[in-house]
């Protein structure tokens, strides 16, 4: 008996290891991941003048959007293979697979030529090593989530999610920052190489690191109930009526996230900059690091207070906040001004108000589906608002040239994840 027991916490006490030693590279990883996939917005005026030369500067930072749009218009692609992948293969090598596959086109961007080099080839390489990158990013990102959700924390699932939500956003100010650093070289048009052949390097080491990684035990314990030919054998079709609901929630509350994080972090420094001009380049760049800097920071307390609350709660709470500090930036842009505080605490809560939003869909969709419908939700969410907010806020400028219209867009975006919550509590 003793022996049995002895025999019994050996065991225990080698998956915790296992399971450990499986969470450094899973979050690393999506430090790398987002870092490789967000360097390119961050560095969109730079990449405007090398690929998209034109004598107006917003017709040429409009064809850069244009090509970040196609990275979320190849999300879903990835989103079925590696949905498929981690439903029906398992979780860990999903993101083995992934994480490769996202070092391989972060890497040649920095070592492509420009379009004074090699003329409209140049951009026609950066559209497909973009294409690339949204469509191993539309696996990646919710495998990680999944991975970490059944991994840890199971009675706070809430801040276990968290865990990876600071990981995407530490990656994002990191990017963030080496976007600000090639601003103040000497000669950004050389250094802009630089923060990409980087972010490939660190790719390749975190694809090494994942072959230590475990599945995870609930993925295990599902396996040990169901035939295998039978896991994940669902057509896409099939999938998608089964799961329309959840399915439909989940486009409402990830299109709401990626939709006001997009307008806010990544597009607001270079609309104030080089648009409104409003604020100097250089200052528009720290500020956007800053408000970046605050929105991960911001991701654990929310969690922690949607574990203690309830996860409906605070999404609803933080959006009528939300709707609050959305006036004051009007305000403040109709007096030609954005204070540093105003946009870190927009940020902040931002980060509160989707923060549970990832556990609550989770919660509700079975082991044997979750990649699948995560993964199809999000990235058909990120379709049609994530990648696109930058581009259509924009536009929305150039037909109206009103300053606050992007901001009225911004709003409409952070309403959608209400209406997820209430669409989710209609029917239980």
């Amino acid at each position: 008996m003793a022996s049995t027991l002895e025999s019994r916490i050996s065991i225990e006490r080698k998956l915790d290891f296992q399971t450990l030693k499986a969470f450094f590279p899973a979050v690393f990883g999506t430090v790398v991941e987002y870092y490789d996939y967000t360097l390119y917005g961050f560095c969109a005026s730079l990449l405007a003048a090398q690929f998209f030369p034109s004598d107006n500067e917003t017709v040429a930072l409009l064809k850069t959007f244009g090509v970040f749009l196609t990275g979320s218009f190849a999300k879903p692609f990835g989103a079925m293979l590696f949905g498929y992948i981690g439903d029906r293969y398992g979780r860990s090598i999903s993101l083995k697979i992934s994480m490769l596959g996202i070092a391989i086109p972060t890497t040649c961007i920095g070592l492509l030529p420009t379009y004074q080099d090699i003329g409209w080839i140049a951009p026609l390489l950066l559209l497909i090593c973009r294409i690339l990158q949204g469509i191993l990013t539309g696996g990646e990102a919710d495998s990680v989530r999944v991975f970490v959700y059944e991994s840890f924390f199971k009675n706070k699932p809430c801040f276990a999610n968290s865990l990876t939500g600071v990981a995407m956003f530490i990656g994002i100010y990191v990017a963030s920052l080496a976007s600000s650093w090639i601003m103040q070289t000497a000669d950004p048009n050389f250094y802009w190489r630089l923060p990409f052949v980087f972010g490939g390097i660190l790719g390749v080491i975190v694809f090494w690191l994942r072959f230590y990684m475990h599945e995870t035990a609930e993925f295990m314990n599902y396996l040990d109930k169901q035939e295998r030919h039978k896991m994940a054998s669902d057509s896409l079709f099939n999938l998608l009526v089964k799961n329309r609901r959840i399915i439909f929630i989940a486009i409402l509350f990830c299109g709401a996230s990626g939709g006001t994080y997009h307008f806010y972090l990544v597009f607001l420094g270079r609309y104030l900059s080089s648009t409104l001009q409003i604020l100097d380049p250089e200052v528009a760049a720290r500020m956007t690091s800053h408000a970046i800097l605050i929105f991960t920071l911001c991701i654990p307390l929310a969690a922690f207070l949607a574990d203690r609350f309830g996860l409906t709660r605070i999404i609803k709470m933080f959006f009528r906040v939300l709707l609050i500090t959305l006036g004051l930036n009007i305000w403040m842009i109709l007096k030609g001004a954005m204070p540093l505080w105003l946009m870190g605490a927009t940020a902040g809560i931002i980060a509160c108000y989707q923060a549970p939003m990832y556990t609550l869909l989770m919660q509700k969709i079975s082991v044997g589906e979750r990649c699948r419908c995560l993964s199809v939700g999000h990235t058909i969410g990120s379709l049609l608002f994530s990648g696109s907010a930058p581009l259509i806020s924009l536009w929305l400028w150039q037909q109206t040239e009103i300053a606050i219209i992007p901001f009225i867009y911004f709003g409409l975006l952070a309403l959608m994840g209400f209406l997820g919550v209430v669409v989710l509590q209609a029917r239980g």
